[in-house]
């Protein structure tokens, strides 16, 4: 989403909190619901349950205070237009449920740049605590390159009460970016908080990085695969280090993402799946097809 709008000459990102500003001005707004609805409409034509983010990856304490929405309940009044679409379709919906969203402190693609677990407590508390009770349905930790930040946040989500999920940016050899292997810090994680995470994600990979993560974190740990169910795919298979700052996008069709990610499911059993850097709502229904499709060929004649 946040890739998506910030090359849409529609709207304007705050340079602190990205899209977390668009719902306070009423073009931005608008623009902001209807990006929303071209994904969730595919849930409704397909008869897929879908979970939809708030825009608030960006809108952590420190962000906020700097973008000139100091004062403002962002992450609340974010939180609360997903309700409010949510609740526009209707009781006899397909089911949506409504993330409380969350990024890094820094750079997604440089754990250098991510505080260690004390800091990240002290930094991420305002943000967590505000999604928590503003009325979503779970939270939701996304592009984690490092374990210090990801613990910090986890031992956060844990006291709330609500559901939540831990989402990783990980290597093929099935590290985090600052090098933890992902069996371990799934395993630390589980250990050091009261109430682990409902799943453990990767996002902001390729299909074939997240194929090959899983298979490392698998040869070292037969059990470590289990407690991952989700991806958030990126279309492009480059590395981090090439993604960096790149302006123009590196995407593959749609008719090549879907059937990709349909895939991940069939081998890894993800059931969270999903698209991040590159993919637009036609690469979203490449996949339920593939998945419709896949269905049909096995359902009783």
């Amino acid at each position: 989403m946040y890739e998506r709008l910030r090359r849409s000459p529609a709207v304007k990102l705050n340079p602190d909190i990205a899209h977390g500003s668009l719902i306070y001005n009423d073009e931005a707004r608008a623009v902001l619901e209807a990006v929303h609805r071209e994904y969730l409409d595919i849930g409704q034509r397909y008869g897929m349950p879908m979970i939809a983010s708030s825009a608030t990856w960006r809108a952590s304490a420190p962000r906020i205070a700097r973008s000139g929405y100091a004062g403002r309940a962002v992450n609340r009044d974010n939180a609360r237009l997903m309700l409010d679409l949510r609740d526009g379709y209707g009781p006899s919906a397909q089911p949506i449920l409504i993330a409380g969203n969350m990024g890094p402190i820094g750079d997604a693609y440089i754990p250098a740049e991510a505080p260690d677990t004390d800091a990240a407590r002290s930094l991420h508390e305002p943000q967590i605590g505000e999604l928590a009770d503003s009325g979503v349905d779970l939270l939701t930790a996304k592009t984690l390159p490092a374990f210090g930040e990801a613990l910090g946040i986890a031992r956060l989500m844990a006291e709330t009460g609500l559901p939540y999920t831990i989402s990783f940016v990980a290597l093929r050899g099935g590290t985090m970016l600052d090098g933890t292997p992902i069996e371990q810090a799934v395993a630390r994680i589980d250990d050091a908080v009261a109430r682990p995470p409902d799943s453990y994600n990767l996002n902001c990979v390729h299909t074939s990085v997240y194929a090959a993560a899983l298979r490392a974190a698998g040869a070292r740990d037969a059990a470590a695969t289990a407690r991952f169910k989700g991806l958030e795919a990126n279309t492009s298979a480059k590395t981090p280090e090439e993604l960096e700052g790149l302006e123009e996008l590196d995407t593959e069709a749609p008719e090549d993402f879907g059937p990709g990610l349909w895939a991940v499911h069939q081998e890894f059993g993800t059931c969270y799946l999903g698209g991040c850097c590159g993919t637009s709502t036609e690469h979203i229904e490449a996949f339920a097809r593939s998945r419709a499709n896949a269905l049909e060929q096995v359902r009783p004649k």
